[in-house]
């Protein structure tokens, strides 16, 4: 991506200006502030201790994989699903050998939990943070909630089951006899698991605050990524490891944004975009639910070509161009919920698969494309009709 955004202004197809001011820095702010967090919550060990604080409650194989994807999806609507599958992807591989279990059965559960689970919130990961920031909607964070609360809830419950029954053999298979779920064993710096702790409870209380602002119509200079920014800024202060915590952060994913927002103002002033709108189904802004299935149909396809985060970059251009303001709140949404949710389709759907698969891979582990994608397809059909279904109601 960033060769990419390079090439863009090497070859001038965006002047140097204007790909500076085509980087949205709400949403790097976000990004920094929440790696920031999390990876003070991987040194420390408190991740790790998390999950495994949770598994404790475990007395089967099958309540264990039930802990797994439904404490990873809470996790992945408040800590970025990105960073999450990037941090507990390890976890999942050694508690799948303690359960004597394939451990892409867990990586796999593990993708897809924090794929549905983000769709929750417009902090849960970057293409929903996307269209919070640049759609105008007002007071993202409640809106989200009022209309993919219900839907969230039943794709997690519908993923679930599935999930269950698709990997019957291999729970009935495994055992729990000699798992040691020691959490306190995962804690590496008490007093760093602490901080992250608190810091992390205080960042989702400040987001919530913020939207409890603009409810009652007081403004100022605060939002989700000086929020975030914010809370990063109390770890570097107060940390006696701010060197590693910034050495942990992952400024791959930070850098691919930068470049991201390059690409996507290149590309779109190169109308090259506009000539594939023709082969899109056309949407109407004086009628959102007669655009809820263009906007689901397309977010589902496209996202397996560019990837979620990309296509939701310029689709949000697409809409604007259509004529869709912040007060299309329905349509908004319905492109931050269809565009999660089809990460889950294949393994290029969400950068989250990806991170999976190539922090698995470098540990010895490892799940083909075609595993993925049956499941995938499996579970994303019938998330996709509940969307639809329910926001078309709501």
């Amino acid at each position: 991506m960033m060769a990419g955004a390079v090439s863009m202004i090497f070859f001038n197809a965006i002047p140097l200006n204007a790909a500076y001011s085509a980087v949205n820095l709400d949403v790097i702010f976000f990004l920094l502030g929440m790696f920031t967090v999390v990876a003070a919550m991987d040194i420390s060990g408190l991740l790790e201790f998390l999950t495994l604080r949770m598994l404790v409650f475990a007395r089967s194989p099958q309540r264990a994989f039930a802990i797994i994807f439904f404490g990873m999806s809470a996790l992945s609507a408040f800590l970025v699903n990105d960073t999450l599958a990037l941090m507990a992807t390890p976890i999942m591989i050694g508690v799948a050998k303690q359960m004597r279990m394939r451990p892409s059965v867990l990586l796999i559960t593990l993708a897809m939990g924090v794929t549905v689970g983000s769709t929750l919130m417009p902090i849960g990961n970057p293409q929903n943070l996307l269209v919070a920031i640049s759609s105008g909607i007002p007071n993202p964070l409640f809106n989200f909630l009022h209309f993919l609360l219900l839907p969230t809830v039943l794709c997690l419950a519908t993923t679930y089951a599935i999930l269950r029954t698709y990997y019957r053999k291999e729970l009935k298979g495994s055992s729990l006899e000699g798992f040691q779920a020691a959490p306190k064993r995962a804690v590496k710096d008490a007093k760093l698991a602490k901080l992250s702790g608190w810091v992390a409870v205080l960042v989702v209380t400040g987001f919530f605050a913020v939207g409890a602002a603009e409810l009652f119509g007081v403004s100022g200079n605060f939002n989700l990524g000086t929020v975030a920014l914010a809370a990063a800024v109390v770890l570097f202060v107060v940390s006696e490891k701010r060197r590693e915590i910034l050495g942990k952060v992952d400024w791959g994913i930070i850098m691919f944004f930068i470049s991201l927002f390059i690409v996507m103002e290149a590309f779109w002033r190169s109308n090259a975009l506009q000539e594939l709108l023709v082969y899109v189904p056309a949407l109407n802004p004086s009628d959102q639910n007669a655009s809820l299935g263009p906007i689901l149909i397309t977010s589902l396809l496209f996202s397996q070509l560019l990837s979620n985060v990309p296509f939701v970059a310029v689709y949000i251009k697409v809409l604007q161009a259509a004529g869709f303001t912040g007060v299309s709140v329905k349509a908004w949404v319905a492109l931050a919920g269809a565009s999660t949710l089809a990460g889950g389709l294949t393994l290029l759907g969400a950068a989250s698969n990806v991170i999976v698969l190539e922090q698995a891979e470098s540990r010895g582990a490892e799940f083909s494309f075609v595993e993925f994608a049956k499941i995938g397809l499996i579970v994303t059909i019938p998330n996709f009709l509940i969307l639809f279904a329910l926001l078309w109601i709501l």
